[in-house]
């Protein structure tokens, strides 16, 4: 933005942007109803499993009792339907008997069911579906932090002008909205993600280097015991000093020497208080992610058209495609978003090279990175398999992906009618948004 525009109150600009995200998001809790959103049914039930308990037991993540009452409650709320099939009868009293919709979570990492199993002791919510409730509301708490996180990195590197358009874009994306009021380990994924981009900022920016490079070992290995969509956070954990060094914010041997001395330390500290406190789920864990290893490269991988067919996928699924990816938005919907992300992505390299930018060049290279890194590994991890794509996947990288999105729009044009730029974007950000309800989601759910 020109250096003339100031927002002198920028925590009021937060939050506005935070009330408008919370506002769509008691819309979208209010609308969808129970376990339409992915995988909903199985980390219900391993939270409930662990909420009962008197001491967490771990081991312990199926109960066919429970089971039975959540497919019930499924068939009151129209999964079957929703999801494009005819509800079997008589109807499954266990998810073994729709195993091919609802898959286990016998290996999965803890974090996230233990945290959700704390709420519900804390919430003591009377009822399935008021516990489901109960856990869609601590989705869209966590979701609140992962916009602040967003928020505090883009200002660090970019100012509050950028802050402002960056996360008023991610308050209004339809897809990120409804994964932020799911019972999902992807909330918690997503948060860590956007903690990582603002530390990382703030290593970028001059911040402490200590504080910095724990609060990053923290969320990555919060975010690798929680599921596996977090695994590039490792690699960004080395390739953030990097930046830092390569644009000279690291300025003396001492610095790298105290940063890589803080990343050993926070690492083998969060490493030892895991195997201390969980050493028995550490194995579990550790089959988990053995899985990651055991890469297979698919005969559909080579093929170009299903190349083409994942990558329109990722988009749109990235942008919205409700429920089990049932509810796409209009193709007209979809084909702006596409417009819109090409024009960013190829204005990120105009803008990275023009030197009207130069102030904001390490910001540029570190939000590039960053989402390069986490598409690169849905494109290994789930392109090179053969599966279909799902854009939340990219979510943990939404801050610097939305950063990209409104400065590589905004590179085109000359800074004096970048004002004009942002609210145009804005405008149709918030058209997009009243189609998305009034086209998709309140016609699919709301009848």
């Amino acid at each position: 933005m020109p250096a003339k525009i100031s927002f002198r109150r920028p925590q009021c600009m937060l939050a506005l942007i935070v009330t408008v995200f919370v506002l769509r998001g008691l819309l979208a809790i209010t609308i969808v109803p129970p376990w339409q959103h992915p995988d909903e049914p199985q980390h219900f039930e391993f939270v409930h499993i662990l909420a009962q308990q008197e001491q967490f037991d771990l081991s312990e993540r199926t109960d066919v009792d429970l089971e039975r009452r959540i497919l019930s409650s499924m068939s009151s709320y129209g999964w079957w339907g929703h999801y494009g099939e005819i509800e079997p009868s008589p109807l499954p009293v266990k998810f073994s008997e729709v195993s091919e919709h609802i898959y286990g979570v016998g290996t999965s990492p803890p974090a996230y069911y233990l945290l959700g199993a704390m709420v519900l002791r804390l919430a003591q919510p009377d009822g399935l579906v008021a516990q489901y409730y109960v856990l869609r509301w601590m989705a869209l708490a966590l979701s609140v932090l992962t916009m602040v996180c967003i928020w505090a990195g883009s200002r660090r590197l970019f100012g509050v002008p950028v802050a402002v358009g960056a996360t008023l874009l991610a308050a209004l994306q339809p897809q990120f909205l409804l994964m932020s009021t799911s019972v999902n380990p992807d909330v918690l994924v997503n948060l860590c993600g956007a903690v990582v981009w603002w530390l990382g900022a703030r290593l970028l920016s001059g911040g402490s280097v200590v504080w910095s490079t724990v609060g990053m070992v923290c969320a990555a290995v919060i975010g690798i015991l929680t599921k596996r969509v977090a695994a590039p956070l490792a690699l960004m954990l080395v390739v953030i000093p990097l930046v830092a060094f390569w644009f000279g914010r690291f300025d003396t041997r001492r610095s790298v020497g105290v940063f890589f001395g803080a990343l050993t330390g926070g690492m083998l500290l969060v490493g030892l208080a895991a195997v201390f406190w969980f050493r028995d789920e550490m194995l579990r864990v550790q089959e988990y992610w053995g899985h990651l290893l055991t890469f297979s490269w698919s005969d559909r991988a080579g093929e170009w058209p299903f190349f083409q067919e994942f990558s329109a996928g990722l988009s749109d699924s990235f942008w919205l495609q409700a429920g089990w990816l049932r509810y796409p938005a209009p193709q007209a919907w979809l084909l702006t978003t596409q417009l819109l992300t090409i024009g960013a992505f190829t204005g990120y390299f105009v803008g990275v090279s023009r030197s009207g930018m130069v102030r904001w060049r390490a910001g540029l290279v570190l939000a590039g990175t960053l989402a390069s890194i986490q598409i690169a590994s849905v494109y290994v991890g789930v392109y090179m398999n053969g599966f279909g794509p799902q854009g939340r996947y990219l979510f943990p990288v939404m801050g610097p992906l939305m950063v990209l999105l409104w400065t590589g729009i905004h590179s085109w044009w000359p800074q004096r009618v970048w004002p004009l730029i942002g609210a145009g974007v804005l405008f149709v950000m918030f058209v997009l948004d009243a189609i998305s309800w009034f086209e998709v989601l309140i016609p699919a759910y709301g009848g």
